[in-house]
């Protein structure tokens, strides 16, 4: 993932403390360098770790909760109040069982949009596994007219624990930018504004403001559901992103999420602007908009814009799914995306979108060495001919057998080094069920369960 995207065969990477030192053919760098310890890779595929650009990491404990979470009357709470319902606890056990299924995907790094309630605890929790993340403060809101669009998303205990509030959402617009004091902190702080019609002029401007004061990115939702653009439209007179445009929001480092429902001057806005736009595919075909929309993700990303991967919300497959969604999708369209364009989001893109390209989304002397190593016995491994196809589309999360961060083992032959994975993972479930039962929820299957 270097500039010139050179593939080494075989090859070697040199590491001294949490940096890459240097990256090249195998003969090469054994002759030049005495390691104090090697990982043998046996002829598997060595790669810079995964970044999911966008994740609401405890919503992954969302899993058979609910069969479509866009749906406001097949269950007695809707997703919003499940949100709501969380607990710090809830929220700890969520974050562990998610990082650890990211390494077990090949991903090193993730972006949380505002999402969670207790930010200290989940960041005890990615810093216990052995992650980075990127944490934004909850829910910053000041208008409500777009969830007309989107019912799933609001409800009134969501509100009560993240009111729609101007004063408390500028307020709190800086407050997880104190975790940018550390420079190796694993968990980062940046600005996140909900979007999708939510933010006034006054929050958003403020919001791009603070985020460039403080030389970290701003992200937001927009043009989730054409819907929610009839709405903006309708309410401001202009469609979303161009707004956006003419208020001064959108530069190179801001991060459009989802764009999936964009009209001809967003387009416009987009190019202009030189913003960057996070795709969530499993999104995208969730929402069942697929003929309500143009899809534009494979010609924006043909003419230049930054285009980087999110899961969004794993509910219904692990982020390893992510790029091979993306592949299908486009295919869908018929205007299909290159293997190695889908690593570049994946990686690269992802780490532009975090505001940290200096420092991860590639294996180059100098980047922290944030490194995964997939087995060559998986079963989807061959044939090994076409390594860019394999690690995009075909490697699923069973091939990860060693992922170093900051130079450091935090899993080897696919298990954590550093936490209890079955504590871990039976926590997690203990907590589905409580939330569960405090909020009148049945968890039975659509089957009968014999026990």
């Amino acid at each position: 993932m270097d500039a010139e995207r050179r593939i080494y065969r075989p090859g070697a990477l040199a590491i001294a403390g949490s940096r890459i030192v240097e990256v090249g053919r195998d003969a090469d760098l054994t002759d030049r360098f005495d390691a104090k310890q090697t990982v043998d890779a046996g002829g598997g595929i060595v790669h810079p770790g995964f970044i999911d650009a966008h994740n609401h990491i405890v919503h992954t404990s969302c899993r058979g909760v609910f069969g479509n979470i866009h749906d406001t009357s097949s269950s007695p709470i809707n997703f919003a109040d499940w949100k709501a319902g969380v607990t710090q606890h809830d929220e700890a056990a969520a974050t562990a069982m998610a990082c650890l299924e990211m390494l077990r995907c090949g991903f090193t790094m993730f972006i949380e949009p505002g999402s969670l309630f207790s930010t200290d605890a989940a960041a005890a929790a990615v810093e216990r596994v052995g992650l980075r993340a990127l944490f934004a403060p909850l829910y910053l809101w000041d208008r409500r007219e777009c969830f007309e669009a989107m019912p799933a998303l609001e409800s009134p205990s969501l509100m009560a624990r993240a009111p729609i509030d101007r004063a408390r959402s500028l307020a709190q617009l800086d407050a997880e930018l104190h975790r940018n004091d550390n420079p190796g902190a694993l968990v980062r702080g940046y600005v996140f504004v909900y979007g999708v019609g939510t933010g006034s002029p006054e929050l958003l401007q403020a919001a791009h403001t603070c985020a460039r004061d403080n030389n970290v990115p701003l992200h937001l939702h927009a043009g989730y559901v054409p819907e929610e653009a009839k709405i903006y439209q309708a309410l401001n007179g202009t469609s979303q992103v161009a707004h956006l445009h003419e208020l001064g929001v959108l530069d190179e480092h801001t991060v459009v999420v989802h764009a999936n429902a964009l009209d001809e001057t967003d387009e416009a806005a987009v190019h202009e602007s030189g913003c960057q736009i996070v795709w969530c595919p499993t999104a995208f075909f969730s929402l069942g908009i697929g003929g309500r929309t143009r899809f534009k993700m494979a010609e924006r990303y043909r003419h230049g814009v930054r285009v980087s991967l999110g899961t969004d919300g794993a509910f219904d497959c692990p982020p390893s799914e992510t790029m091979l969604a993306a592949h299908l999708q486009a295919q869908t369209y018929a205007d299909s995306m290159s293997p190695g364009a889908l690593l570049e989001m994946q990686t690269l893109n992802a780490a532009a979108a975090a505001g940290m390209e200096t420092d991860l989304g590639s294996l180059e002397p100098g980047k922290r060495a944030d490194v995964v190593v997939r087995s060559p016995r998986a079963a989807e491994a061959y044939p090994d001919n076409n390594p860019v196809h394999r690690l995009a589309l075909t490697l699923r999360s069973g091939s990860v057998d060693t992922v170093l961060l900051n130079g450091e083992i935090v899993l080897s032959g696919g298990r954590s080094t550093r936490v209890d994975e079955a504590e871990t993972l039976r926590a997690v479930s203990d907590s589905v069920v409580a939330r569960a039962q405090r909020l009148g929820i049945d968890l039975a299957p659509q089957w009968p369960m014999v026990g």
